[in-house]
């Protein structure tokens, strides 16, 4: 299971997390825990982010599971101390949802938060088949196809306030710019497609894949002259993301296809 706080910096926070099982060190185990006291830390950070910088884009705080192997939920979701039950936290089996995480680990900070999930035991720490999403990436709150470019470039520049909330204080000062966005199609088989609009015509722009995204650079919007960019191909999430080799660095995608 990962742990999905952010879109570039997996690895930064997943070392946090421990496996129940210590003399399998490389694999998940069949209970997997990580620290409850980052939760009420991101989430009073993330309460700090001005209104002005919440126009465009803001977050969505919807813990949930997300299944991308096609496998089962797993057997239970709870906090523990000292491998102690502290307190359970339901999920639902249909969507993933888990309405009472965020009260719960807020209360809690001195607890694990731990996954029960046998059938991905022997699968190594970092494995996403079971995915669980903070809902804490700052996303546009309108997608409707068409965005300006004035839209665009205060997403970008509002991106990466969120970001650097956060992210510890020493690592913040070097975040990279946000300069980039991320279209994840809700229909994850669906391709989307990215249209320059100018004064001159209609330009198709190349999108990069990174893992279940596609990005599109706001330097290549700029050099199109556009005023808008028209993404199609169906419904979509679009947030301000860092470079595709940054997000490949930082454990999105495969690195081996960097530059």
């Amino acid at each position: 299971m990962k742990y999905a706080i952010l879109p570039f910096a997996f690895t930064v926070l997943c070392t946090a997390a421990t496996s129940a099982f210590a003399d399998a060190p490389d694999l998940r185990g069949e209970t997997f825990c990580f620290p409850a006291k980052d939760v009420p830390k991101l989430v009073s950070e993330l309460a700090e982010v001005k209104p002005e910088r919440r126009n465009i884009v803001d977050v969505r705080l919807q813990p949930r599971f997300i299944i991308k192997d096609e496998g089962v939920w797993p057997d239970r979701f709870y906090l523990s101390k000292n491998g102690e039950l502290v307190t359970e936290l339901p999920f639902s089996r249909e969507t993933g949802a888990v309405p009472n995480f965020i009260p719960a680990a807020t209360a809690r900070p001195d607890t694990d938060i731990c996954v029960d999930d046998p059938t991905r035991a022997d699968r190594p720490k970092d494995d996403e088949g079971l995915y669980f999403e903070m809902g804490l990436s700052p996303l546009f709150k309108s997608t409707p196809g068409d965005h300006s470019l004035a839209e665009l470039q205060e997403a970008a520049k509002d991106g990466k306030k969120f970001y650097k909330k956060m992210l510890p204080g020493a690592i913040a000062l070097f975040m990279p710019d946000t300069d980039y966005f991320g279209i994840r199609m809700i229909d994850r088989k669906s391709v989307p497609t990215a249209t320059a609009v100018s004064e001159g015509g209609r330009k198709s722009l190349p999108l990069e894949a990174v893992k279940d995204m596609w990005v599109v650079s706001l330097d290549d919007i700029e050099d199109a002259n556009a005023e808008r960019l028209i993404i199609s191909g169906g419904a979509y999430d679009l947030q301000p993301v860092p470079s595709p080799k940054t997000l490949r660095r930082f454990g999105l995608g495969d690195a081996a296809t960097e530059d």
